[in-house]
């Protein structure tokens, strides 16, 4: 009987250790900062692009219609 007591204490104790462990380990800081570095590319991204979308929407293709229109019309 004590040598079953001895070895449900031992690994509980060793479940604890890893459980410690697990929640105590930074070595996935890098893997959270480099997600977080990726997720503002992609919305920096998309704000350019979407910026550079109306640009050419309002200013630069109705000019180019205009001078194509004035040039064969």
């Amino acid at each position: 009987m004590k040598k079953l007591n001895n070895a449900i204490r031992n690994s509980f104790d060793s479940t604890i250790r890893k459980a410690r462990e697990t929640l105590s380990n930074q070595r996935g800081d890098f893997y959270i900062s480099d997600a977080v570095k990726i997720i503002i590319a992609v919305v920096l991204g998309a704000l350019l692009l979407a910026a550079l979308t109306a640009i050419f929407n309002s200013t630069v293709i109705p000019r180019i219609t205009q001078e194509i229109t004035r040039l064969f019309g």
